[in-house]
């Protein structure tokens, strides 16, 4: 029974990283439910529960922050602005024509807000939903000390829960997504102790396992933007970069299983298969001893592990590569430590933590370009509001906020036309559910007023459970809840719903029709810029390894800047979405931004395997082959310069270019050919990860290409480049080269870590 309440909440626990889905659900629901009591006891009016209500909906909703002091800055910051913006509302509600006006003056500085990062975008959803409410009930002047005393109530009731009923500390977060980190990557090493043994679909077993190391980097992602919002201590530094060195471990690990699994077992070889079977119990026994919850029954305890050479049975070259691969993933977690142990556990090997981030700086924000951007959508929105103002009062005179609100939210976090159209039809598609829905409720529950209530809290839970991903389930029970609350008001009507439908339908009719005329800004120059910051952020790297000096003094923090270069590949993979989205009808430009994104996804990988090799070398340390290693640098870096000039300069024009085979860079990277060294030295894997990196960015030249029409489509053998997922013929003569050249081995077998072969 504990066994089984274990292994489920570990489910739980992979499925909402850290909890922070269910913290936000709970604390939202708790603060409402804690507003709407205080309220009914003091007696408010209808008007002021409405207001306090909304208001603790929505302190919820605009808190960004990770760390929980960033939280408590935004709440304090959020409590006047919101009163200021709900006095201003009521004062002008006597004049709406200039109310109007000016509340499309607090929308352009709202989302002019948005350049101040997550805060700036929560304290201008505060100043957007406040002046709103005061429209939506038509507060007046001689209201203001009752609504306002409900804001002040709401703001002091959620500031109650979050910091009281239920906080959370940096050290609390840490352990929970600790916790999931755990249980994701022993997923990953169920899946492949079971891809090593298969004969069969293995197709389906390398996508399970692709999934399965995207959640793993989510969840450190989340990690990573947890310590990096505020300074924190010594071992949650180092608990980053053990986290990350177990990551490129178990990355590197899945791709050369899934190069073992491709290649077929010859029936008439028992020495294959045992040597298979062999690998799969040691990966078993790795994952069994991951965490002491998860240990399993006694049987897989008493399984030992049993590294290096002596204990390594006979068989293909691609066994014998996976077994050096589990060694490092063994060390790595040996430092990492069990989930019962203190996170961090102390700082990394042969660096202090605390200097390990200032040796070498992170990236510096674009603030011209980031004001240009925020500018332009401020625009784009204040123009959309405009629009659905005046469509709005043609449908309705009274309910004309409910299209303002869809215009305005299919903005948030979206840049191109692409993103906003598919927002609003994921917004519109949750609406017509959520009516349908609550109309269904509503009827059967009837006037029933604790069932209502108890129907909304549940509903406001599912808005702040659900994965933002999924933005129409998000709008799926905001409608929901909507639904509820008309019902509560004895004004719930058929009429009213279908009003509700219309409005959204035109405000995300205006939105797109602004965000297609108003400094519009296509998918493919927003996905551009993306590209040229992910190259930005390599180049950077790139420079770091090829500079003599970053190999001589302290260690640099290159984990962080791999960790800098996840972010600029999620920000591409997102201006992508309308390209790669499998309902984009343009199969072509779909194909081809998925290739893109493979080769992307490719480069990082390596980029992030070159860092946690580079962080490994001893403090001081000068490789044998150091004129070799910076000479390959200073090629791939500009390779990396002259595709940063591509990205910003593409052609309109469309050339005869190659029909991309899209395979996954999981695929991908499991097809790279294999060195025939099996034990390369430190010096020897940076080399390596540096040549592979530059064929990948060598296969992004063609892969940048204009794209033609389908019939005008050339095959790839005779397109006069590189396949994708082969490097470039240069590329292997350099490899070659480099890696004959240069022997600096210095590896014996008391060091497992040390003598893992190389990603290929």
């Amino acid at each position: 029974m504990t066994r089984t309440m274990t292994s489920l909440w570990d489910r739980f626990a992979a499925f909402d990283p850290g909890l922070i889905r269910l913290t936000s659900a709970t604390r939202a629901v708790l603060g409402t439910a804690a507003t709407l009591a205080v309220l009914t006891t003091l007696q408010a009016p209808e008007t002021a529960l409405v207001v306090g209500g909304f208001t603790a909906m929505v302190t919820s909703l605009a808190i960004g922050d990770r760390h929980p002091r960033n939280q408590l800055i935004t709440l304090g910051l959020g409590a006047p602005l919101s009163l200021a913006a709900l006095a201003a509302g009521a004062a002008l509600t006597p004049y709406p024509a200039t109310a109007k006006l000016v509340f499309l003056m607090v929308i352009y500085l709202a989302v002019q807000a948005r350049r101040f990062g997550p805060r700036g975008l929560g304290l201008g959803l505060f100043g957007f939903m406040a002046f709103l409410v005061s429209q939506f009930t038509q507060a007046r002047a001689d209201q203001l000390p009752q609504l306002g005393a409900a804001v002040v109530v709401a703001f002091g009731a959620v500031t109650a829960v979050w910091y009281c009923a239920g906080p959370v500390t940096v050290a609390g977060a840490l352990r929970r997504l600790r916790h999931t980190f755990d249980v994701r990557l022993h997923d990953i090493l169920r899946d492949t102790s079971s891809m090593v043994v298969a004969e069969r679909d293995v197709g389906s077993w390398s996508r399970s396992l692709r999934n399965r190391l995207d959640r793993l980097h989510a969840c450190v992602l989340l990690i990573e933007d947890l310590v990096d919002e505020r300074a924190v201590d010594q071992d949650s530094e180092a608990l980053l970069w053990h986290i990350g060195q177990v990551e490129v471990a178990a990355q590197r690990l899945a791709v050369l299983t899934v190069r073992l699994a491709r290649t077929p077992v010859a029936r008439d070889d028992p020495a294959e298969r045992t040597a298979r079977q062999r690998l799969a119990q040691q990966i078993r026994a790795l994952s069994h001893r991951l965490t002491a919850e998860t240990a399993g029954p006694p049987e897989q305890r008493a399984e030992k592990y049993e590294a290096g050479p002596a204990n390594r049975p006979t068989g293909s070259a691609h066994v014998r590569d996976c077994f050096p691969a589990v060694d490092e993933l063994a060390a790595a977690l040996r430092v990492l430590g069990t989930r019962g142990r203190r996170a961090g556990l102390g700082i990394p090997p042969h660096k202090p933590a605390s200097r390990a981030a200032k040796t070498m700086p992170r990236p510096e924000k674009d603030t011209e370009s980031l004001k240009r951007g925020t500018t332009r959508q401020a625009l784009q929105v204040t123009a959309a509001s405009a629009l659905a103002i005046v469509g709005g009062h043609l449908l309705s005179p009274h309910l004309w906020y409910w299209a303002v609100v869809a215009a305005w939210v299919v903005f948030i976090k979206n840049e191109s036309t692409g993103e906003v159209l598919l927002q609003g039809a994921r917004r519109l598609a949750g609406t017509v559910l959520g009516v349908v829905f609550g109309y269904g409720i509503a009827a059967l529950v009837g006037g029933d007023g604790p069932a209502l209530l108890i129907l909304l809290l549940l509903c406001t839970f599912g808005i702040f459970y659900t994965p933002s991903q999924a933005y129409w389930a998000v709008t799926f029970f905001i409608t929901s809840t909507l639904s509820m609350l008309l019902a509560l008001m004895d004004t719930f009507s058929t009429h009213v719903l279908l009003l509700r439908v219309q409005e959204t339908a035109l405000g995300v009719s205006c939105a797109i029709l602004a965000a297609a005329l108003v400094l519009p800004t296509t998918v493919r120059r927003a996905s551009d810029e993306e590209l040229a910051g992910f190259l930005r952020v390599l180049e950077r790297l790139l420079r770091a390894i090829a500079s003599p000096s970053t190999r001589t003094e302290t260690p640099t923090g290159w984990v962080h800047v791999a960790h800098d270069l996840d972010q600029a590949v999620e920000s591409f993979r997102k201006s992508c979405l309308p390209l790669t989205h499998p309902l984009n009808p343009q199969r072509a430009r779909r194909r081809r931004a998925r290739h893109l994104l493979e080769l992307i996804e490719t480069g990082a990988y390596h980029a992030r395997s070159l860092a946690a090799t580079a962080e490994r070398l001893p403090a001081g340390h000068v490789p044998e082959c150091a004129s070799r290693l910076t000479a390959a640098a200073d090629h791939a870096h500009e390779t990396a310069a002259h595709l940063i000039h591509i990205a910003g300069h593409r052609p309109e024009n469309t050339t005869r270019t190659a029909r991309p085979v899209v395979i996954g860079a999981l695929s991908l990277l499991s097809d790279e050919r294999r060195v025939s060294r099996d034990r390369p030295s430190l010096e020897q894997r940076l080399l390596l990860h540096i040549d592979r990196l530059e064929a990948t960015l060598t296969a992004l030249v063609p892969a940048l290409a204009p794209l033609t029409s389908d019939h005008d489509s050339v095959p790839a053998e005779d397109a006069g480049f590189p396949a994708p997922h082969l490097p470039a013929p240069a590329a292997v003569r350099r490899r070659t080269d480099l890696a004959d050249r240069c022997r600096c081995s210095h590896v014996t077998d008391t060091e497992p870590t040390r003598a893992a072969h190389t990603i290929q």
